[in-house]
């Protein structure tokens, strides 16, 4: 396509979908931006978990202000992800940097100071070790910063970029795809069941699972990471909390067949249960859910397979969420990728001249096709050295779990311990969990390395006396409840660091 882009249609009306069609409008204020949907087609709908990518993304890039954001959304705050998972008995992987900095009066870096104790490692940890969720400034106000994500209520975040896409001026049409016709260069038209048509210069692909236009439409082919990742089921529900107390992070539970999330709302706690059909039946893994929590309600069972479509941008379509690929929630990754993905091309076609060009759409499709692999690395260190429970699900984790391209990234680990010197030429810059989220896996689960490093006895004294300080900073902190009454009062100013738009 030589001629610039002037018509945009997406496809879906879940988180994906709208937030393709708010990027697209506002970043590409003069494209014409609609976005089909059918509102007999339920969403997943279950609480979501992000990583500390999306405040800049929402609040930055996409320039939706915060206070606004905090009263209509009402998200609560995620530090990080407490694994019960592994020898240890939990641990925490944080937004910060825990093991991949080095401390000004030690030789190594941290993660040389806590094979053994890989609790209170810094702030951040600390907060999460004591359920605080900041800490508290002389004025006994939270400090806000950049080292903390969001959860979603799925219904609030969906009904708020509805409210946003239409007022920047998206057209929103809920009826149903009948017919997709093609050209040359890709999808032409929507024939829809009201009888009325759409046609378009570039269509984003939002179906999600049903993947109508990349892969329905287009046929590009399904590459499986079930080598890799094993499970393909996960039932989820949840309560109406009580007296629990809210807690500042996602929990990732080790459980039979597989694992189990809890993600904290004001009102609600949000359960799944992400497990394996080869190894346990839907009922059996209903039954072990409920024994665990007892308090849940419905359940709901989701059917999935996890993997990619081999390229994303295929002539004039592009596909985003789970259109594109998808992987199981261990790590957050979905509204990352949707987030990192939708940036990556709002920049293209701005660059472009919202032409689109076929050597920026292979580069475009190399680099997320990047991003996914390393998910699937990354996914698959946690069930390849999980050696929490001995079930024939996890022995055939740890026997058969397909690294995928990990394997460098193990090998440097067990002969060379944290280090860090060639960290970029085992990742790259542009991994998605950077050097710092493979050690804190890697760490936590108590992988075996040959380099034990053996500090000096006064070296090993300051380490003490930074985890001693981190635990005064965490035990000092404020919990999540008061934060938020403080937060979402009329009296709180936001810092504009916590927003500021990094991504552009």
């Amino acid at each position: 396509m030589n001629s610039p882009v002037q018509e945009v249609t997406v496809v879906g009306g879940g988180s994906a979908g709208l937030l393709s069609a708010i990027t697209m409008k506002r970043h590409l204020p003069a494209l014409r931006v609609r976005l089909v949907y059918s509102s007999k087609i339920p969403v997943i709908g279950v609480g979501e978990g992000t990583t500390r990518s999306m405040p800049p993304f929402i609040h930055g890039f996409l320039g939706i202000p915060p206070t606004l954001f905090h009263h209509q959304v009402k998200p609560t705050y995620k530090r990080g992800i407490k694994f019960l998972w592994g020898p240890r008995d939990h641990f925490h992987y944080t937004f910060t940097n825990q093991l991949d900095i080095q401390a000004p009066d030690l030789s190594k870096p941290n993660g040389f100071y806590c094979f053994d104790d890989f609790l209170y490692a810094d702030v951040s940890s600390s907060l999460m070790e004591e359920d605080m969720a900041f800490e508290k400034s002389p004025a006994g106000l939270p400090i806000v910063q950049d080292d903390v994500a969001y959860h979603l209520e799925n219904q609030l975040f969906l009904a708020f970029l509805d409210q946003e896409a239409r007022r920047l001026g998206v057209q929103l049409i809920d009826d149903e795809i009948t017919e997709v016709t093609q050209t040359g260069d890709g999808i032409s038209e929507l024939k829809l069941k009201s009888g009325a048509s759409v046609s378009s210069d570039l269509f984003i692909d939002c179906s999600g699972f049903r993947s109508e236009l990349i892969g329905k439409a287009l046929n590009e082919p399904f590459m499986d990471f079930s080598s890799s990742l094993f499970c393909d089921r996960a039932i989820f529900g949840g309560w109406e909390r009580t007296d629990e107390d809210l807690k500042p992070y996602t929990t990732a539970e080790t459980m039979n067949s597989g694992w189990a999330w809890q993600i904290e709302h004001d009102h609600l706690i949000n359960r799944g249960y992400v497990f394996s059909s080869k190894f346990v039946s839907d009922e059996e893994a209903e039954r072990e859910f409920r024994e665990r929590n007892p308090k849940v309600t419905d359940t709901r069972l989701l059917r999935f397979s996890s993997g990619i479509r081999r390229r994303r941008w295929v002539k004039n379509v592009v596909a985003i969420g789970n259109s594109a690929g998808f992987v199981e929630p261990l790590e957050a990754t979905s509204l990352t990728m949707i987030t990192d993905h939708l940036t990556k091309l709002a920049l293209t076609l701005a660059d472009s001249d919202l032409t689109i060009r076929p050597k920026v759409r292979e580069l475009y499709n190399r680099v997320t096709d990047e991003h996914w692999q390393a998910v699937r690395c990354f996914l698959a260190l946690h069930y390849k050295f999980n050696t929490r429970l001995d079930t024939e699900f996890w022995q055939a984790c740890r026997n058969d779990s397909d690294l995928a391209g990990a394997e460098n990234i193990v090998e440097y680990y067990q002969q060379c311990g944290p280090g860090t010197l060639w960290a970029d030429s085992l990742i790259g810059r542009d991994d998605p969990f950077g050097w710092e989220g493979y050690l804190a896996i890697l760490h936590g689960q108590k992988v075996p390395t040959d380099r034990l490093f053996h500090p000096p006895r006064e070296e090993i004294e300051r380490w003490k006396g930074y985890q001693k300080s981190f635990r005064e900073k965490g035990k000092s902190g404020m919990n999540l409840h008061e934060a938020l009454q403080i937060i979402r009062s009329k009296r709180w100013k936001w810092n504009p660091r916590f927003y500021e738009n990094i991504q552009s």
